[in-house]
């Protein structure tokens, strides 16, 4: 087995979520686990998709499966699944989450693609937990604007499914650092009952009360979501965009978050 393939353990999880085929006549439906992983290896190594392994089956069938689940947004509904099963398996941990975002460098142009002193390229935006690092929230946007324009569009992503009762929509206290210090944000955040942990301007005085006691030992925890950042450039598709729809190269930051997942079953 390739480094690159999910391992049977992993197989196992993840084969009673994904869509089966519908009994019927016509051309054989090509083999799930094996399209998979030929989408797996492209993720993974960054290349282009007719040079993917013959193994794997026809590059054309992995690269329609991916960009229909993109699309249809089946790899968020597999994600979610996962997180929620962690979530019950308390490897997961809602008290704390952390918020950030990186510049990817875009090669052609598309949708959600801007300039900066950077070049031009897109930002993506991430939530993670406090546990492990796992990235519950995540957003494609233009790298232009900065980050304070999308983080309430962030926050309102985070949606973990329960089997019972209602979805998870926020964490216990938000930790951010000086790119999201906005009083609209601190507003929006304590309006949906969640505990604000960003800091204030060097020049601005907290008013009282507002710098809570545990700030310091929150805002120590940030190396979480950039290590997650970190993780995601393992899969070298991720590093640079070279997809012109946004929702597919989303689709592939979905898919790593789903990796990331399997690994703590």
């Amino acid at each position: 087995m390739s480094r690159h393939e999910i391992t049977d353990k992993q197989w196992r999880k993840i084969n009673g979520y994904l869509p089966k085929a519908k009994r019927g006549r016509g051309r054989p439906e090509a083999n799930l686990r094996k399209t998979l992983n030929g989408i797996l290896y492209v993720l993974r190594t960054g290349c282009a998709w007719m040079d993917m392994p013959k193994k794997y089956g026809s590059y054309t069938t992995c690269w329609r499966r991916h960009r229909l689940y993109s699309k249809l947004r089946i790899w968020d509904r597999i994600w979610k699944w996962l997180l929620r099963d962690l979530y019950e398996e308390k490897k997961i941990q809602l008290g704390i989450a952390h918020v950030d975002a990186s510049f990817v460098p875009a090669k052609r142009g598309g949708d959600k693609i801007g300039k900066t002193k950077l070049g031009k390229g897109s930002k993506v935006f991430s939530v993670v937990e406090n546990k492990n690092g796992l990235p519950i929230a995540l957003l494609i946007e233009n790298a232009n604007p900065h980050e304070i324009t999308f983080a309430e569009k962030i926050v309102s992503e985070i949606r973990i499914p329960q089997k019972r009762g209602a979805p998870i929509r926020k964490p216990k206290i938000l930790v951010a650092d000086k790119g999201y210090i906005s009083q609209a944000f601190r507003t929006y955040l304590r309006r949906k009952g969640i505990l604000v942990r960003i800091p204030f301007k060097k020049n601005q005085k907290p008013p009282k009360g507002l710098q809570p006691k545990d700030f310091q030992s929150s805002y120590k925890q940030r190396f979480k979501v950039e290590r997650s950042f970190a993780w995601m450039d393992n899969f070298r598709r991720l590093v640079v965009r070279y997809d012109r729809f946004s929702w597919i190269y989303r689709g592939f930051n979905v898919l790593a978050c789903i990796i990331m997942c399997l690994r703590h079953f």
